[in-house]
């Protein structure tokens, strides 16, 4: 299985988007997980230290 999760900006997003990959993982340890985000917010160091791939994208913010 393939899986894609896109989180970027918090912890408040990205610690459980990294939870649900960790979750996959131990059930289907075949599954490859890659992560978008973008460089600017946590994603950039806690994605990376969590052992997943990122991949990042030019996001932003419309007020």
């Amino acid at each position: 299985m393939r899986v894609v999760i896109a989180c970027a900006g918090t912890g408040g997003h990205i610690n459980p988007g990294i939870a649900i990959a960790n979750k996959i993982k131990e059930e289907e340890k075949e599954t490859e997980i890659l992560f978008i985000g973008t460089n600017r917010g946590l994603e950039k160091d806690l994605i990376p230290r969590a052992g997943y791939e990122l991949k990042t994208i030019e996001a932003y913010r419309v007020e």
